[in-house]
Formats: C-alpha cells, sequence, structure tokens
C-alpha cells in the first residue's frame, strides 16, 4: 500500500469536490477508485462493502462485520463500520451519515451496481438529486506520482524477467497453455499479481486478442506473449514476439516494420502531442510500408491500477499528452490466418519526451529447435 499522505491528498481533492457539488455525501463500492482511495483490491459479491465520504468528516467503510479485521489491515482509513448478517447495511449507512426518510443529494462511481444504487435510494428515502463522482477521480489518476512510478517500473522488470523466461524454455511440441504457465509461475514466484498471459502461436498470433489454448508450437511458427502483471495494484503490459527457428524472409519485413513504427513513435512521443496525432506517427510507418489496412486497433491506452484507462491513444482523439500520463505504444500488423507481429512498450510522459516502464529486449527471438 502506498504512503497514507498519498491517500489523504487524493481524499482532500475528493472531498473539495463533493462540497463544490453541495452533496450530502459519496459512496464507492470496490472498484478501481475504490482502490485508488482506500487501497483495497477487493471484488465484492452479495455483501455491500462501501466507502463513504462526507464533507467535513472523516471517511469510512462500511463493512460486513466478519470481514472488517481483513480490510482494516489493507487500508489506511481507521473507521470501519460493520454490519452484522442479519442486519440491512443500507440502513445502517443512511442512519450513519444522517440521512435516513430525507431526500439526500449523493455522488456514486459509475461503477457501482444497480442493485447497490437502488437499494441505497429505499433506505434514504428517495435522492433529491444523484450524480457521478467519476470524472474527478479519473482526472486525479491520469497524472502519476513517483511511488505509482516506482511500482509500475518493479511490475516490468518481473513480467520482463517472465516473458524472457518463457522464450528461453519454450519448446517445439509445447502447448500455447504451457508455455502460458511458465509466465505466470515466474510472476508468482517474484510476488506479484498476474492480469493476464496471452501466448499465441503460428496463425493464433494473428488474432490480436485470442486465449492462449491448447494449440502446439512447430517450426517456423510466430510466437507472440502480451502479457501483464500488478504490483499492489499497479500494472504492466508488454507484447515481445519470437520466431521457432530461422524467420522468413516476410516475418523479417514485417517485424522491422513494426519495430519501426514503435520507436519512431516513442521518440516522437512528448507533452503537448495529442494522442491522435501520436496514432498518426506509427501508423504512417506501417502504411508506407504497404501494410496500413493490416494495423486494425488503436496505437494505445493509459496504464496504472487498470490494464486499460485513458487516456487512450486512438485516432481522432484530440487530448493532449501531459508529463505524468502513461500508456502503451503497441503498433501491430495481422496477417490473419499466417501470423502477426505486435510490438509493445509503456511510457511516461515527462517534462521533454517520455521515459520507458518496459526492460525486455526487442529483437525477434529465436527459439532454438
Amino acid at each position: 500500500m502506498l504512503d497514507r499522505s498519498v491517500y489523504t491528498e487524493r481524499l482532500t481533492k475528493v472531498t473539495e469536490y463533493i462540497e463544490s457539488q453541495g452533496a450530502d455525501f459519496a459512496v464507492l463500492t470496490p472498484s478501481p477508485n475504490f482502490m485508488y482511495l482506500t487501497g483495497i483490491d477487493y471484488e465484492m459479491r452479495e455483501r455491500l462493502l462501501a466507502l463513504v465520504i462526507q464533507p467535513n468528516k472523516d471517511p469510512f467503510i462500511l463493512s460486513p462485520a466478519f470481514e472488517a479485521s481483513d480490510h482494516a489491515s489493507h487500508t489506511w482509513i481507521e473507521d470501519i463500520v460493520t454490519w452484522q448478517e442479519d442486519e440491512n447495511p443500507y440502513t445502517m449507512l443512511a442512519q450513519t451519515v444522517g440521512v435516513e426518510r430525507h431526500a439526500a443529494k449523493v455522488l456514486v462511481d459509475d461503477r457501482t451496481p444497480l442493485r447497490v444504487y437502488w437499494a441505497l435510494e429505499k433506505a434514504v428515502g428517495g435522492f433529491a438529486a444523484s450524480s457521478s463522482l467519476t470524472p474527478v477521480i479519473d482526472e486525479l489518476r491520469l497524472l502519476k506520482s513517483r511511488e505509482e512510478l516506482d511500482l509500475m517500473k518493479k511490475a516490468g522488470h518481473i513480467i520482463d524477467d517472465a516473458v524472457m523466461k518463457a522464450f528461453s524454455e519454450a519448446r517445439v511440441g509445447m502447448t500455447e497453455l504451457e508455455v502460458k504457465q511458465i509466465v505466470i509461475n515466474e510472476i508468482l514466484r517474484q510476488g506479484a499479481t498476474v492480469t493476464f498471459a496471452a501466448v499465441q502461436f503460428g496463425a493464433n498470433s494473428a488474432l490480436p486478442h485470442a486465449d492462449s489454448g491448447p494449440t502446439a508450437l512447430g517450426r517456423g511458427d510466430v510466437v507472440l506473449m502480451d502479457c501483464g502483471c500488478a504490483v499492489e495494484g499497479y500494472n504492466t503490459d508488454q507484447t515481445r514476439v519470437g520466431i521457432v527457428g530461422e524467420p522468413s524472409s516476410e516475418v523479417e519485413r514485417v517485424y522491422s516494420t513494426v519495430l519501426s513504427a514503435e520507436e519512431t513513435a516513442i521518440e516522437s512521443i512528448r507533452p503537448g502531442l495529442a494522442c491522435g496525432a501520436a496514432d498518426g506517427i506509427a501508423r504512417r510507418v506501417i502504411e508506407d510500408a504497404g501494410y496500413g489496412e493490416f494495423f486494425t486497433h488503436r496505437l494505445g491506452h493509459g496504464i496504472g491500477i487498470e490494464v486499460h484507462e485513458p487516456p487512450y491513444i486512438v485516432r481522432g482523439n484530440p487530448q493532449e499528452l501531459v508529463p505524468g500520463m502513461c500508456h502503451s505504444v503497441e503498433p501491430g500488423v495481422y496477417l490473419e490466418g499466417r501470423f502477426g507481429i505486435r510490438m509493445e512498450d509503456l511510457v511516461c510522459i515527462s517534462e521533454d519526451g517520455c521515459d520507458v516502464l518496459t526492460y525486455s529486449p526487442k529483437e525477434l527471438y529465436e527459439i532454438q529447435i
């Protein structure tokens, strides 16, 4: 968990927004924004777990009583209000904030389940007004602090080790799932959280978001590994490509094109550049090489607590990059039914360019037969 001062600074800014909106209180249930403010990474099931923020009062967490000790050990928030299995947590929440049978004005996160929204609305006797708290938190999350970057860099080194280990141990006849397990095992061995590991062989590498399966590795296969992990909730995301044996001239040509597109974009990315313009820089390299129609997705996505979050590096997006934003740079060429090549790294916008947060070598990895 990050230092307490990081969380209190975030909460202060959110509370100021709540006050500016004239709201009685705000509620967040487990989600990336909930984690951003509490430190708790949790998937809520049927029992209500909620962060409640009120103007001029300390925040509190409403928790099932039997889970309270565990949640308390993962958050900086000291006030944990508990409810028993035979109690109505929504009534308790309304009573605790003093708005039962009162038409309150409430702010909620966009990811609040509808069942929670409706149950809370009933408990307070109807909302005078309700609106979203999400935009102000999303704005805070756009810019990463030094502490957040340190965690993302650590995750970047772990995924580097895991992917390189998988390439070095891959052998003809192994399945995508077997090689994927090598990645997973190394991530876990180093104490990180597995978020995803896509390992794709041969024609499957031409499917940008295919699941790993029973396909066996064969001679001449392109091997694409798009893998990520998280350290204390902060993510990394990296794609590297290998080949079983000697690459064909076409594989070499496509690989060189994609690598050039990625490196050209990274060299050009800087504060003030529009997200859409960044996409265009890489896309032109691929188009000039004759593969434009096979670059089928955006250049990149923001990353932090979520693997995919703003900013989105996509054609038509006028949002300008500013220092502290982190995003992927991942051009690709996909020749369906044959093979696909994608090169992906993460960057953080600096004062005069960008810093790369992923560390694996970029050469086409040759898997020995």
